[in-house]
This record gives structure tokens, sequence and C-alpha cells, in this order.
């Protein structure tokens, strides 16, 4: 499903879940190929991987081939180039690190009811007010939501991960990273530099 090098592997089941919750805009591809993003809901105690939760637009045609099928749900975390001059060594070329996570699952379509129960359970995550209005709002209204979205659980039947974050080079290598990771004010550069801080990659600390 991924290729991924024992040593770039998440560590277990729990860190994997982590991520995906950090990371819960996945795309949903299934076959033949087709293709939809999507925010997912996880329910770690569900299964004997977890179960994620999600919907797409009824206008979507997506949704009319998901049903009892095999799907594969990608997560992307930080990711950003990496460039030579950053390491210590001066055996080194260009590279691109980053963070993924993947899930294969049987999808099956929900109904109208358990599909708003599970969006309000998402809004929830997110905006505990929103869900509370949400949940107050007349019967109608709900139905006519519900008629323009179709509801998707994916129970997972297997999950990777992988974290590329140079794990492999010298210590004062790793460090050089972190340090102009760190010093760059764009997002992306932050964000994986807070990977590697998470993970204790380039601390000094080792």
């Amino acid at each position: 499903m991924l290729y991924c090098p024992p040593h770039m592997a998440f560590a277990d089941k729990n860190a994997l879940h982590d991520f995906i919750e950090q990371h819960s805009f996945g795309t949903l591809i299934s076959t033949p190929f087709f293709c939809s993003h999507v925010p997912w809901l996880l329910q770690r105690d569900e299964g004997e991987h977890g179960v994620l939760y999600g919907h797409i637009a009824r206008q979507n045609p997506h949704w009319r081939q998901l049903a009892q099928q095999q799907v594969l749900v990608t997560f992307s975390g930080p990711h950003g180039y990496i460039s030579p001059r950053w390491y210590q060594s001066d055996q080194a070329v260009p590279t691109w690190n980053y963070a993924v996570a993947q899930v294969q699952g049987q999808a099956e379509l929900l109904a109208d009811a358990a599909t708003i129960a599970h969006l309000a359970q998402q809004v929830a995550t997110y905006e505990p007010d929103v869900a509370a209005a949400m949940a107050k709002m007349p019967d109608a209204y709900q139905q006519k939501l519900a008629a323009g979205i179709v509801g998707v659980k994916v129970t997972i039947t297997e999950l990777a991960g992988k974290l590329k974050l140079g794990q492999h080079r010298s210590a004062a290598d790793q460090q050089g990273v972190f340090s102009a990771l760190s010093a760059n004010r764009e997002p992306g550069a932050q964000a994986l530099a807070a990977l590697m801080q998470q993970w204790q990659l380039g601390l000094g600390t080792g």
C-alpha cells in the first residue's frame, strides 16, 4: 500500500490515529479511478483499526461506486524542500521531506439520519457552538441538508504511515535542517520544523 523503510514508519497505531486527526482532510480514492477530497471524523475505538466518517456532495457521482467497495484514503501532513546546503556533510543532494498516512478500508453509504449525526459530531470537533445550533434546527431543514450530501463510512482494514524527516542523516545534519526550517517564516517550513520537534529530530538533545 505504501513504500516505507522501517526506520521511517510511524511508531504505532495511536501515533497514526493522532496524525489522521491532526490532518483530517483526506483524499478518498476508489476504482475505477475516482477521487474526492473529504474532511473525515475518526472514531478510534470502532472496529479493529478504527472507522472514518465523512460525506460528499450528492451531485458528486463518486458516491455511486462506493457501496461495499475497497477504498484508499490518503492524509498529507507537512512537507517541504530540503537543501543540501543545510547539512554539515558534503555528501548530500536536494530532497523533499514529508509525512503521510494511508488507510485501506471497506466503504459503505450511510442513511440520512446517521449522516446528520456524524456531521454534527464532526462540526463539534471544530466549533461546538455551531454543532449545538445545528441540533436545534427544524427537522425540515435537517432533512433538506441531508438531501444534499451522502454520508460515507470507511471501516479501516489496513493503515500505514511514513515520516521522511531525515532520520538516516547524522545528528549534525538533522540540526542543520531543523535550524534552517525554523528560521524560515513560511508556514510550510514552520509546520515541518514543528513535526521534527515533535519527533525529537534535529534538536541537539540526542
